[in-house]
């Protein structure tokens, strides 16, 4: 029996062999291709960005404390209503003219608007029979006297023909006024004292020469008098001037006004 075999192809491009180191040397060239496309410039892994911080937490600030303005002062008092003070206004001022018959507080209307507290006093002396009003007007703080009346010879029943009202300043001496009605003057003096520290330069009698006391000056209708007392080194501790005016008119206007307030004062105080 005759045996074939298949022929054999030596170096021919069908062996086995041929076409497996084809394939290896096609494996290796992609190998190597592949190696340069992305071996040398590796793929980064992508940044993973952090997670954001948490936004920092505002800490909790209490509203401002409302301004505390001050309190605005009391509102005037109206024209039926008295100023209200604290326990130390009005004290009473200390005056002496013989034995007090009534005193008190009242509140009066005063020409200027509003209501002034008060203190009045009736008093006796009891050799004359003379009988003095006094009254003063306290400042709106009620610590201290704005303007005082004294009355002398004074009735209930007769209108008024004397007055002396003093005018208080605060960082001044006194003004006194005077309304005669018999001489139809009003004088009016103001004095301070000028008594300076110490020890003087001059000598007594230099001193004494330099004073000018009741130093003269008329008006030229002769109406209008004064009288200047000028101490420039203060050895006679005082200084100042009176002024008298001879005006029957303006003096019974001036006591004619001083009447209406005693008269409301009359009206207001309360009786026993």
């Amino acid at each position: 029996m005759r045996v074939s075999r298949m022929p054999e192809y030596r170096g021919g491009s069908g062996s086995p062999i041929v076409l497996i180191l084809v394939l290896l040397a096609v494996l290796i060239v992609a190998g190597v291709v592949l190696y340069l496309l992305l071996g040398s410039n590796p793929v980064s892994p992508a940044p993973v960005e952090p997670a954001p911080a948490p936004a920092p937490v505002q800490p909790v600030v209490p509203p401002p404390a409302p301004i505390q303005l001050t309190p605005p002062p009391p509102p005037a008092p109206g024209p039926d209503e008295a100023p209200q003070m604290g326990p130390q206004a009005f004290q009473p001022p200390e005056v002496l003219y013989g034995e007090i018959l009534a005193e008190g507080f009242v509140d009066l209307q005063i020409v200027g608007g509003g209501i002034v507290r008060t203190f009045y006093t009736f008093q006796v002396d009891t050799s004359t029979q003379n009988i003095v009003l006094f009254f003063a007007l306290y400042d709106p703080t009620g610590m201290a006297i704005s303007r005082s009346i004294v009355v002398e010879n004074y009735s209930q029943s007769d209108l008024i023909n004397n007055a002396q009202l003093t005018v208080y300043y605060p960082d001044a001496p006194s003004t006194v006024i005077h309304f005669d009605k018999e001489s139809g003057t009003v004088e009016s003096s103001q004095f301070y004292t000028t008594q300076p520290h110490g020890p003087g330069m001059l000598s007594s009698q230099m001193r004494i020469a330099l004073i000018k006391q009741n130093l003269p000056l008329v008006n030229s209708d002769g109406n209008i008098a004064a009288a200047m007392q000028l101490d420039p080194t203060g050895v006679a501790d005082l200084s100042g001037y009176r002024v008298t005016i001879q005006d029957p008119a303006t003096t019974q206007s001036g006591l004619d006004e001083i009447q209406a307030i005693i008269d409301q004062l009359e009206s207001r105080r309360p009786r026993s």
